[in-house]
């Protein structure tokens, strides 16, 4: 089974005007989004994997949280975690995503209004009830100590 990790970021947590970071996507016809986050690779934690795939994919420094839930998703072990943008200018990063995408295969980050997220193709379903969540709780992201997280942008 693989191992993924997936950061929920969200900015104005705290208002009407709150967003979650998304990567939309369009892939053999479909259109879908997903929360940034991909594979952990060998010798990292879950937590390190978080903040490696959100510099890769959408160029932000995060710090990440507790984890919040274990999922198994078709053949993937995924692990959630809340994360806050530390530094960076949100844009494709310049992981396998830039390299992969093409007109029938893109990826474009995009802030999304917690009150469209309805309206979105958020997969898995249960990424959209953990967003919710997020955004309700007194959940608040932490630091990872020093040389447990990539700090490098």
């Amino acid at each position: 089974m693989r191992a993924r990790a997936v950061a929920i970021i969200l900015n104005d947590a705290t208002t009407d005007s709150a967003e979650v970071l998304l990567m939309l996507r369009r892939k053999a016809g479909r259109a879908y989004a997903t929360l940034p986050g991909g594979g952990i690779e060998d010798g990292e934690t879950p937590a390190q994997a978080c903040v490696r795939e959100v510099l890769e994919e959408v160029n932000l420094t995060v710090a990440v949280g507790p984890e919040l839930l274990v999922l198994e998703n078709i053949g993937n072990l995924e692990h959630y975690f809340q994360a806050q943008v530390q530094s960076g200018e949100m844009r494709l990063g310049d992981g396998p995503e830039a390299i992969r995408s093409s007109d029938e295969n893109w990826y474009s980050p995009q802030w999304v209004p917690l009150t469209d997220l309805e309206s979105v193709n958020l997969v898995p379903e249960r990424a959209r009830e953990l967003v919710r969540e997020v955004a309700h709780g007194p959940l608040t992201p932490t630091p990872l100590p020093t040389g447990e997280g990539l700090t490098e942008s």
